[in-house]
């Protein structure tokens, strides 16, 4: 009995030494080798050491491709070109990261340990090549374009066309597929025909709107005339929406307050000051110029608004403007006693010539009082008469040469010409010394006086003197 015992309790202590011996010796084989049970997407690496792995994984690697069905033909593509990459070191170290945890090599004897393929993807690539590969079917959509027309108000729109791009939705996550199953695979593309932005309807539809504000009636009045804008003015006020959009047509409020101001200005009216006459006792004698109030416009900048507010509706608008008055002044002078039935209403010390055409004589005075006169003098003739009204000496020449045309269109030079006041463009009282007689009509329109009488008038007339020719 003994003996067995022996016998018993030395094979117990064998085989867990044998055991310990075989694991030991399993664990070595294995430290730079895949564990059995290891492959990746079917490949059997058991046993491989890395650089076996690697060498499998990118034999298989370099056969996947994508084959790419175009239009026209089928072309077949590496993922590198999508941007796909199959990285076969980090693949590799999934591989072998179970060799660091002795539990696992346990495992590995009963269970099989698949490992993923690992990938990366660049975005930047596939969009690049994704954008080369349609580039020979693409054909870029022409959007409608509205634009004034040369007549300047009438808006037109040119014609829009599709256009057609490559589509290959999916294609990056095909690829992604082909590289984690390192299997070649295949991906679809369709030509797809591609609308543009702004169809022709879009731009028949925003040339419309745009007419419909050129066209659209606009006046304002102010109580005494109307103020129409044209077409022209009208389509200037047009802002048609950024090429290629679809946005809304509108109008450019501060053209239309432009508009507003300039009519405004021209409903404005500056009063209009009198000037009247009075005697000393303070009865009117004569109005000289009638006073007429003035107006203003007060309402353009709310006029302009509901201007524009219309005319953004598509509609047109008919405003009135409002006005406030301006009252005018007269200015009164109180003329000389005795003036009042003189063809002058000079105030009292007011020096001022009369030239009587119809009796042709000239008179000096000052306010009522004859300073000098009447003395005969001849005017012009029926032919080149002198101008009538009130004219006031405006330049004066102590001697001088006369040029000028006589009324046969011949031209006259008349040198020496003494004591020369004009009081009307080329009319002059002024002396002429080839007259021997006086009291009737022949001169170019200028008042020929004797000389003393010219010199009298050239030193008492200063410049602004009113000269009064009249019948």
């Amino acid at each position: 009995m003994k003996r067995r015992t022996k016998v018993l309790t030395a094979l117990a202590v064998t085989v867990p030494v044998a055991i310990g011996s075989a694991a030991t010796a399993y664990g070595f084989h294995y430290r730079d080798r895949a564990l059995p049970g290891s492959s990746v997407v079917g490949i059997d690496v058991a046993g491989m050491s890395r650089d076996e792995v690697a060498a499998a994984l990118r034999a298989k690697a370099d056969a996947v491709t994508v084959a790419v069905k175009l239009p026209d033909t089928t072309r077949q593509v590496a993922l590198t070109d999508l941007g796909t990459t199959i990285d076969i070191d980090a693949t590799v170290a999934r591989v072998f990261a179970a060799n660091q945890d002795w539990p696992a090599y346990a495992e590995a004897l009963v269970k099989a340990r698949p490992v993923e393929v690992v990938i990366t993807q660049d975005a930047s690539a596939y969009d690049a090549f994704v954008a080369s590969l349609g580039k020979t079917y693409a054909r870029t959509p022409t959007n409608a374009v509205v634009s004034l027309g040369k007549d300047g108000h009438t808006f037109a729109a040119t014609r829009g066309a599709s256009g057609q791009v490559l589509e290959v939705d999916g294609l990056d996550g095909i690829a992604a597929t082909a590289a984690r199953t390192l299997t070649s695979a295949s991906a679809s593309t369709t030509v797809v025909e591609q609308e543009p932005d702004v169809t022709t309807a879009d731009g028949k539809d925003l040339a419309a709107k745009a007419n419909a504000i050129a066209h659209a009636e606009v006046k304002v009045e102010d109580g005494t005339q109307v103020f129409r804008a044209t077409s022209r003015e009208k389509a200037s006020w047009v802002t048609l929406p950024a090429a290629g959009t679809t946005g809304e047509v509108s109008v450019d409020g501060k053209r239309i307050t432009a508009w507003i101001t300039a009519q405004a200005k021209s409903a404005d009216a500056a009063p209009s000051n009198g000037l009247r006459y009075v005697n000393s006792a303070g009865k009117l004698v004569r109005v000289i110029t009638p006073a007429k109030d003035g107006r203003a416009v007060t309402n353009a900048a709310a006029v302009a608004k509901a201007l524009t507010a219309s005319l953004s509706s598509g509609e047109g608008a008919s405003e009135t403007f409002s006005t406030k008055a301006i009252p005018a002044t007269w200015t009164q002078k109180t003329i000389a006693a005795g003036a009042e039935n003189l063809a002058y209403p000079a105030i009292p010390g007011e020096k001022w010539i009369d030239v009587n055409l119809a009796r042709h004589t000239m008179t000096a005075y000052v306010g009522a009082t004859v300073a000098l006169g009447p003395i005969k003098m001849v005017n012009g003739a029926p032919a080149t008469p002198t101008d009538i009204g009130v004219f006031h000496i405006y330049w004066k020449n102590p001697m001088m040469t006369m040029r000028g045309q006589n009324a046969d269109g011949t031209d006259y030079e008349t040198p020496d010409v003494p004591w020369s006041s004009f009081f009307n463009g080329g009319e002059a009282l002024h002396g002429a010394y080839w007259r021997k007689t006086w009291g009737y009509a022949a001169s170019h329109g200028c008042v020929n006086l004797p000389i003393p009488t010219a010199k009298w008038v050239f030193d008492w007339a200063p410049v602004g003197t009113p000269v009064v020719t009249h019948n």
